[in-house]
């Protein structure tokens, strides 16, 4: 069984540097809501996008790649979540929306996309029963998801001498301050551990007629 891509967290979309990633993805609530934050380094990213909202009103409502230098590998992808503040509303609408994000960037052969969850994420006080408290963990692990390739393919790949396309690493961005450094990296260790597993029990199980 291959090896996880290497995972690596940051506070600050300006610790990324351009040569350590090839896509950014980024994840959001609402995209009036993302076109209004002030953070720094994501302002560039709105910047880029600003032109393709003005001509069309639907921009920025669904998964979309926009080619700009702004970013790492020229590749800024958007991927909304919609809205948190529903009683319905969890956090799988997190992992949804970073894994068709990594789905989007890798279509467009990135291989080490950069994920930044752009908007703060609803409390408890906000919305009732919200629990958001794990929401790093589902990033990552739904980034993983889109990263596995089936024993089927890596084995045929192996047979025929083609070249295997894996992601090499992933950066997860966390913008807002909300989650210390000591539980970034306890997270991705239970991300990893978790992955880890659940690719072996994919693998063992896989139903092949041949």
């Amino acid at each position: 069984m291959p090896g996880l891509p290497q995972i690596r967290v940051h506070a600050n979309l300006s610790d990324l540097s351009p040569d350590s990633h090839d896509a950014l993805v980024m994840v959001y609530s609402e995209f009036a809501g993302f076109c209004s934050l002030q953070s720094a380094g994501i302002s560039r990213a709105i910047e880029a996008v600003q032109p393709f909202a003005k001509v069309d009103k639907e921009f920025g409502k669904s998964v979309v790649l926009v080619p700009t230098a702004a970013v790492g590998g020229g590749r800024l992808i958007l991927s909304p979540m919609g809205s948190l503040a529903d009683d319905t509303d969890d956090v799988r609408k997190i992992g949804d929306a970073v894994k068709a994000g990594v789905l989007r960037a890798t279509e467009a052969g990135a291989r080490r996309p950069a994920i930044c969850v752009a908007q703060g994420l609803p409390s408890a006080d906000e919305v009732a029963d919200a629990d958001y408290s794990r929401w790093v963990e589902v990033a990552l692990l739904a980034a993983l998801d889109a990263s596995y390739v089936t024993l089927v393919v890596r084995e045929h790949r192996q047979s025929t001498g083609a070249a295997l396309e894996k992601l090499e690493s992933i950066d997860l961005v966390v913008v807002d301050g909300s989650v210390s450094a000591g539980e970034l990296d306890r997270a991705v260790q239970r991300a990893s551990a978790i992955e880890t597993g659940r690719r072996l029990a994919v693998d063992m199980g896989y139903g092949d007629a041949q």
